[in-house]
């Protein structure tokens, strides 16, 4: 590990908004002014429960000096993408890897149904109302309503992910249900 000048966090940064189908020799082209360390090796994809690329990476350099060089690279584009670029530092990389993709021990049977795309104006309560005859326990998490997770042991393993843009909240929950039926 490259100790950095804070610590032992090392020099790195974050890379948000690449193309899902972008390579580690296409990001070293995008640092070409940098050094990163060891290669193609120092770039470290981030990817989603699914196991599918997040459009994040994490990039270690081998000084100081490369990280301010990268961190120039911000809004710079990839294709038809823009790139943002942030400092970061080996803590929070090993925890983001050790805690997303599709084996993370935060993701794994975790008992949770997640819903998606719920109307704009759908509130709490409204969710916990529809599902009162069925959860032990419900929870929101995130201040837009942008994920509501409901614990129900019955319910897991399943992706819990129907699409409701087209929907109404009373239309989308009833797909749910019809999809966690069909998975018995």
């Amino acid at each position: 590990m490259m100790l950095g000048t804070e610590g032992g966090e090392g020099f790195v940064v974050k890379v948000r908004g690449l193309p899902w189908s972008c390579s580690a020799d296409e990001v070293q082209r995008f640092f070409s002014d940098c050094k990163i360390q060891n290669g193609a090796q120092g770039i470290r994809f981030i990817y989603t429960r699914e196991g599918r690329p997040s459009g994040e990476a994490f990039v270690e350099l081998e000084s100081e000096d490369e990280v301010k060089l990268a961190l120039k690279k911000d809004r710079e584009t990839m294709g038809h993408r823009y790139v943002e670029v942030f400092k970061s530092n080996n803590v929070e990389m090993d925890w983001v890897l050790k805690h997303t993709g599709p084996n993370s021990p935060d993701t794994a049977n975790d008992g949770f149904v997640r819903l998606r795309g719920l109307p704009f104006g759908c509130s709490k309560e409204e969710i916990v109302q529809f599902f009162s005859g069925i959860s032990k326990s419900l929870r929101a998490v995130g201040p837009k309503l942008e994920l509501i997770m409901i614990h129900h042991e019955s319910l897991w393993p399943c992706s819990g992910q129907v699409p409701m843009t087209d929907l109404g909240l009373a239309e989308g929950i009833t797909a749910l249900a019809e999809e966690l039926a069909l998975r018995g």
